[in-house]
């Protein structure tokens, strides 16, 4: 029954077309008075491909009916702009395709395996820096291998931009990515740490004030550094500001000419949510020296946390589009 319908649709079709086609072209030799003979030859031609296509579709081997919708169209397309030829031609290219089917395969394609992830080759991976490959990290529905390729690729990069990452990977349901994740901040934060224990111990054994100076600068950057990038939270985050507070004053007590010292208080006071001083000790290292566009940001950060969104617009837009860092040009957009 299917199959009489079907071959009732197509005869249908076909008359329909061959009608449609006769007026269509009837209009274009014998254009009609009063209407617009190219628009009204268009409209009767559309309906001409339509059954056209719709008859032509019934003879295309099965393969080549799917997708139902988009096989129809391209006919469709081609009867209303190739009249009488164009689907006789589709029409035809696809029987000789059917009737005489390639014997050769091409030896230009061919099926490959899947990539597996391989553990010796962990050292060699130094592609896919970029959000890109966080944001697949981030996706647990990615399949385990790939999320695994792009733990090891991310390691590479700064522990400033993947901490965050790495820390919310630390409650991931995969074990791998929970393991690697673990070991990448561990390393890092131990690293530092090892670094601030021997900075530590040189100190203790300091004889002068240019030496505890010194060593004491060294202890509040690498205090310092811990905060930036992210590798202390609550309760540590607070403990580690205060000893970078403390080494910085130390060493000022020294000498507090220091101007990158006091940028690094300044920077600490912003991380400990004290605008004002920040404000401060950021003015004393301008006093000092320290290039002002360098300083622009961060008084710009003071500022907003401060409320005074005027005075941020206003610092931003003194750094000109020339002199603003690739990272910061968003935000001079922005404000200014």
């Amino acid at each position: 029954m299917s199959n009489a319908r079907t071959l009732l649709v197509t005869a249908l079709a076909a008359v329909v077309a061959v009608i449609a086609q006769g007026a269509a072209l009837r209009q274009l030799l014998h254009p009609a008075v009063g209407v617009d003979p190219l628009l009204l030859f268009l409209v009767i031609q559309a309906v001409a491909g339509f059954a056209e296509a719709v008859t032509l579709s019934g003879f295309l081997p099965v393969r080549y009916r799917e997708p139902r919708s988009a096989s129809l169209l391209l006919l469709w397309l081609l009867c209303t702009f190739v009249p009488l030829c164009g689907g006789l031609v589709v029409l035809t290219s696809c029987l000789w395709a059917a009737c005489f089917p390639g014997t050769r395969e091409s030896g230009l394609l061919a099926d490959v395996p899947r990539p597996q992830f391989v553990s010796w080759l962990v050292s060699r991976v130094s592609h896919g820096g970029g959000a890109r490959l966080q944001a697949r990290l981030a996706n647990t529905q990615v399949p385990a291998n790939d999320r695994l390729t792009a733990l090891v690729a991310i390691q590479g990069m700064p522990t400033r931009t993947t901490g965050t990452l790495l820390r919310e990977l630390l409650a991931d349901p995969l074990e791998d990515v929970r393991l690697i994740a673990y070991g990448t901040l561990d390393h890092a934060e131990n690293e530092i740490m090892q670094k601030i224990y021997q900075t530590g111990q040189a100190l203790e054994a300091a004889n002068d004030d240019g030496e505890r100076h010194a060593l004491n600068r060294r202890l509040a950057e690498l205090h310092f550094e811990l905060v930036y990038q992210n590798l202390v939270q609550g309760a540590v985050y607070r403990h580690t500001l205060e000893q970078a507070d403390r080494h910085a004053r130390a060493a000022l007590d020294t000498d507090d000419g220091d101007a990158a010292l006091w940028l690094i208080r300044g920077r600490l006071a912003l991380a400990s949510g004290k605008p004002e001083d920040a404000e401060a000790s950021m003015a004393r290292a301008q006093a000092l020296g320290f290039p002002r566009e360098r300083l622009v940001p961060w008084l710009a950060e003071v500022a907003y946390l401060r409320g005074d969104y005027r005075q941020v617009s206003a610092l931003l837009a003194s750094l000109g589009n020339a002199a603003v860092f690739p990272t910061l040009k968003p935000a001079v957009s922005y404000w200014s």
